[in-house]
């Protein structure tokens, strides 16, 4: 068994180009996975979606806001907005668009679930109105 530090492991990855985030790995396998990502203040996560699971998360640390929406004729529809804080545990379906933000001046800092695909080849970017 193999004992990882959240932080540790943060802080040997660069920021993701198409995330725009540090993400690691934790563990895990093609079924489900466990990631580490931190969101840099005032820092927006890159909308997407997947089309198969879903997406489990637990803020560690700092806050922010979960946006959530349907994508229809190449647009985002954004239904739903919701404040998460330290501590706080939710989950995102397929294919619900979704993006973290970063609005304060601190770290927010999360651990969220899915399965390794969500990282490859079932993670789809969508440009979204702001």
């Amino acid at each position: 068994m193999k004992v990882k530090n959240i932080i540790e492991e943060l802080s040997k990855v660069e920021i993701d180009d198409k995330t725009g985030i540090k993400i690691t790995l934790m563990t895990g396998d093609s079924h489900i996975s466990v990631y580490a990502a931190e969101i840099s203040p005032n820092t927006e996560l890159n909308p997407h979606y997947h089309k198969i699971g879903i997406e489990t998360y637990q803020v560690l640390e700092g806050c922010g806001i979960m946006k959530v929406g349907e994508y229809e004729n190449d647009s985002v529809n954004w239904t739903d907005a919701f404040v998460v804080n330290k501590g706080d545990y939710f989950s995102i379906s397929s294919p619900k668009v979704h993006q973290i933000i970063n609005n304060s001046d601190k770290v927010l800092r999360t651990i969220f679930t899915c399965p390794s695909d969500h990282l490859g080849q079932d993670r789809y970017f969508v440009k979204a109105k702001k």
